[in-house]
């Protein structure tokens, strides 16, 4: 499809700390608001990584941490490709 990946645009939400309880109907999100959503879980979980290797945090639970975000992750990352 694409020639190179350089061609690609990379999606920034214009609001950087959207969750499902920002949605303005929570019940059909926005692709704006999923793809939004879906990158700040990705900064969440890359932040939780960061506390467990600097010990800010336990191990034990920054793992449960890490479960409950990428548990959040992959159900709103459903909602795109929900069967028809």
């Amino acid at each position: 499809m694409f020639d190179k990946d350089e061609k690609i645009i990379e999606f920034k939400p214009k609001c950087p700390h959207t969750l499902p309880q920002d949605w303005e109907d929570e019940g059909n999100p926005t692709i704006y608001e999923i793809n939004a959503t879906l990158e700040t879980l990705k900064k969440m979980y890359a932040d939780q990584v960061r506390d467990i290797e600097q010990g800010k945090i336990s191990e034990e639970q920054g793992e449960e941490s890490l479960r409950n975000v990428a548990t959040n992750y992959q159900s709103i990352k459903s909602i795109l490709f929900q069967p028809r």
